[in-house]
């Protein structure tokens, strides 16, 4: 877990100073780092952009409710959106969960009234964040 840690903090850091960091040898830790990528536990090693910076600043939840028949239909639709960072299948009060990311408070409000307008849709959970005590490793959301 050391290495794997390690890398999530700079994936781009020399195996040299990985080896010193978790205190192995360069050998073991390239052997490691292979194994772990040939297992399939690190799937792929990616950019985390600062949202804020890209001047994209509105960041919301979005929970829907929908019609059983028309979740496959509606999940093709909104898997396409550029400004869906993450589509989850829920259980509870939601059936489909979003995670956005917009420029503008007023293209989050387009967002709502053009996109979710599909048929199956049954209703909407929207929860806008103010900010992050504690952000995600892997994405930097």
């Amino acid at each position: 877990m050391k290495i794997i840690k390690a890398l999530q903090t700079d994936a781009r850091k020399p195996i040299v100073r990985l080896a010193r960091e978790v205190g192995a040898n360069e050998a073991t830790v390239r052997r490691r780092i292979d194994k772990l990528s040939k297992e399939g536990i690190i799937e792929r090693f990616t950019v985390v952009l600062d949202y804020h910076k890209l001047g994209r600043v509105i960041k919301a939840f979005i929970g829907l409710r929908v019609q059983p028949a028309k979740l496959r239909e509606i999940v093709d639709h909104l898997s396409k959106h550029p400004d869906i960072q993450v589509l989850y299948r829920t259980s509870g009060d939601t059936d489909i969960f979003a995670e956005v990311i917009f420029e503008k408070m007023e293209d989050l409000n387009e967002f709502l009234e053009e996109e979710l307008r599909l048929e199956g849709i049954l209703g909407t959970i929207v929860t806008i964040v103010i900010g992050p005590y504690k952000r995600c490793p892997w994405t930097g959301l």
